[in-house]
């Protein structure tokens, strides 16, 4: 039994009454400070305003322009045309007959060939040619085939006389420039087996040397004629080749 004096011990439903009540102070005041931070928070960057951007930015989609091929156009289907009718047939052409000309062969001129050649050892010198005479005529009224008065030559013209051998008969000048070359001449040889004519039938090269065996060949050359099929004495050509050697 209690005494006056001593104070009455405490009920636990009183402490637990008592402890509600503070933590209730606590979530309240906790709820306060946290609001309070945010709102300085938000003050610190400028207000809600500033903040609109932040989330516009989050959200925001790039566009791009893409270039896109554009399509090929679809050919519109034609009909094609009905064919016409054909048109009556036309009369059969017949074709006029001609009658081509006939052509008369020209008749070739052979090259005269070369009855005879010299070879020249230094300059000028040459040796007697082992031919028979002139080609085939070319003069009035001789040839084997020509259309002259006379007839064919029975015998060529034969050269009997006449040579060019001497080193001084062409220019020094020019003899490097000979060497190696040739010319052939042909001789217009009359009936008395003089030489009439000369001219150049294949040059060498050397116009003053061609020139210069031109010149001798007229004046040294002699021939016994040539001859018809009644052995008469007639104009006709000889050939004659001059080469050049180095020695």
């Amino acid at each position: 039994m209690a005494t006056g004096d001593t104070p009455e011990p405490t009920r636990y439903s009183d402490q637990a009454s008592a402890s509600n009540g503070e933590r209730s102070w606590a979530t309240a005041l906790a709820v306060v400070l946290h609001v309070a931070v945010l709102w300085g928070v938000i003050h610190g960057f400028g207000g809600v305003p500033a903040l609109t951007p932040l989330v516009e930015d989050a959200f925001t989609t790039s566009t791009f322009d893409v270039p896109l091929e554009q399509p090929k156009p679809t050919p519109t289907p034609t009909t094609p045309e009905p064919a016409g009718a054909s048109a009556e047939e036309g009369r059969k052409a017949i074709a006029k007959a001609t009658i081509a000309k006939a052509k008369v062969p020209a008749r070739k001129v052979p090259a005269p060939p070369v009855a005879s050649s010299g070879n020249d050892v230094l300059s000028g010198a040459a040796a007697q040619g082992q031919g028979t005479g002139g080609g085939e005529g070319v003069g009035t009224g001789s040839g084997a085939s020509g259309n002259g008065s006379g007839g064919g030559l029975a015998r060529k013209a034969e050269k009997i006389a006449g040579d060019i051998r001497s080193t001084r008969d062409y220019p020094q000048s020019s003899q490097q420039q000979r060497i190696g070359k040739r010319v052939v001449i042909l001789l217009s040889v009359g009936a008395d087996g003089r030489v009439t004519g000369c001219k150049i039938w294949r040059a060498s090269g050397v116009p003053e040397a061609d020139a210069v065996t031109c010149k001798l060949a007229t004046e040294r050359f002699r021939f016994r004629a040539a001859t018809d099929n009644d052995g008469n004495p007639v104009a006709s050509t000889y050939g004659w080749e001059q080469r050049w050697f180095a020695p």
